[in-house]
């Protein structure tokens, strides 16, 4: 996993356990931290599936 994987997938679990959270009724924090990380990779992996990998910025 590189850094930026790494920062991406901590970024989608941050605003996922927000959605969790403001949602109402998620759960134990350490269930709703489980599930904002599930979340995260879940959408990371659509992410690649739908637009591939991101071009480096000297493209």
């Amino acid at each position: 996993m590189t850094r930026n994987d790494y920062e991406e997938i901590e970024a989608y679990a941050t605003v996922a356990m927000m959605g969790l959270l403001s949602a109402g009724g998620a759960g134990s924090p350490p269930q709703v931290a489980r599930d904002a990380f599930e979340i995260a990779e879940e959408m990371q992996k659509e992410r690649i599936k739908r637009l591939g990998d991101k071009p480096p910025y000297d493209c």
